[in-house]
């Protein structure tokens, strides 16, 4: 029997266990082959989402679901978080058991450290999480007047265009509450752009000033002064605000450094068309996990485990892996209550800004819903890929 090891973490685990176990159910109903998915967490989440229940487009309870109604049939499902990674000897370690495996799949998604930038926990909001977008729901519904800052703290970080995002559905939220004139929102990024592409970053920029919106650009967080409420960057420069969303930093699962497979920052090494972990053609890696050089955005991670799923079919009956990764990805940005468009891109296109529309908008909403049965659990896989 061959063992395939997914560890989770991230939104691909779920996607990747499911597509393999579509691919190779006759390998699985007759004992030939073993999907393993190990994910501590006991729900399955839809992050996306987190940044619309503030502005009650999605309610907290529509964003999750357990994990064990979101798998199909023939997954043995190990709730428990893995603590290490054998990548030499291909064993899966957790703090019960080992297992042992002749495949591996990490999905481990990002964590957050708090802690690399003094007061950031402390001083500022997000939307990053469950709890952090309860949270900020609960004071923008307070929120009277004053300055509204929105920002990243540092590159990379997941859903590129979520901080605009989040500017434009602000801007929106308090002109329908009638306060706009009394709220400034200001964006700040680390980059000297408002986006990491030039092209979206003027898209962008023409929009703040049709909207009233300031921008600070090349601004990087060294710091948050809870009492002052100002954030700090590197050269000592201090914005002061009522309220304040920051994305904050991104790495890689800590577990992972152990494994000689990461860089500096905690993200796995992977070829970029074959996402095999460099050194090891039984391992793979997809999603936020990577060092990949793609947004890191759900999107992504599925045509990620797609590709996946179909290498590791392809090794276990027999035939030399040849599926690869394009870069390919993209994602429907909110631009306002009602509108929205969406960016594509790949390793051969740069990314394209589609003009915002109503039916991009009405595309969002339906697929807040179709999300868990046609990317989390793909009912139509093999039919739509």
């Amino acid at each position: 029997m061959k063992t395939i090891a997914i560890v989770g973490g991230g939104s691909g685990g779920v996607s990747t266990a499911n597509h393999l176990a579509y691919k190779l159910r006759e390998q699985v109903q007759v004992g030939i082959v073993k999907i393993v998915l190990v994910e501590g967490s006991q729900s399955h989440y839809y992050q996306p989402g987190f940044l619309e229940i503030p502005f009650d487009m999605m309610t907290p309870y529509s964003t999750y679901k357990p994990i064990s109604r979101m798998l199909a049939d023939g997954i043995t499902l190990v709730p428990e978080f893995a603590t290490a990674l054998d990548l030499k000897n291909r064993v899966v370690k957790t703090d019960k058991q080992s297992i042992n495996y002749d495949f591996l799949v990490i999905a481990t998604g990002a964590r957050y450290d708090y802690d690399s930038i003094p007061g950031l926990k402390q001083g500022t909001n997000n939307f990053y999480s469950l709890d952090s977008a309860v949270e900020l729901k609960k004071k923008l519904n307070n929120f009277k007047a004053g300055r509204i800052v929105v920002g990243v703290s540092s590159m990379p970080y997941k859903c590129t265009p979520a901080p605009l995002e989040a500017v434009f559905m602000l801007n929106d939220y308090f002109t329908r509450r009638g306060i706009r004139d009394k709220v400034e929102i200001q964006y700040v990024y680390p980059m000297p752009m408002a986006f990491p592409d030039q092209g979206i970053s003027d898209i962008a920029l023409k929009m703040f000033h049709e909207r009233g919106i300031k921008s600070n650009l090349g601004f990087q967080i060294k710091a948050v002064d809870v009492a002052k409420k100002e954030l700090v960057s590197q050269k000592d420069e201090k914005i002061a605000y009522d309220l304040a969303l920051i994305v904050p930093p991104h790495r890689g699962n800590r577990f992972l450094e152990s494994t000689g497979a990461t860089d500096q920052m905690g993200w796995v090494k992977v070829d970029r068309y074959t996402l095999n972990v460099e050194g090891y053609d039984n391992a793979y890696a997809i999603g936020d996990a990577t060092n990949l050089q793609v947004s890191k955005a759900g999107s992504v991670a599925d045509a990620e485990a797609i590709v996946v799923s179909d290498r590791i079919t392809q090794s276990v009956v027999g035939e030399d892996p040849v599926a690869t990764y394009d870069g390919s990805g993209g994602a429907l940005m909110l631009t306002g209550m009602g509108k929205a468009s969406m960016i594509t891109s790949s390793y051969t296109q740069k990314p394209v800004f589609m003009p915002e529309s109503y039916s991009f908008y009405w595309l969002k909403l339906i697929y807040n819903n179709l999300y868990w049965n046609i990317t989390a659990k793909p009912v139509l896989n093999g039919v739509v890929r």
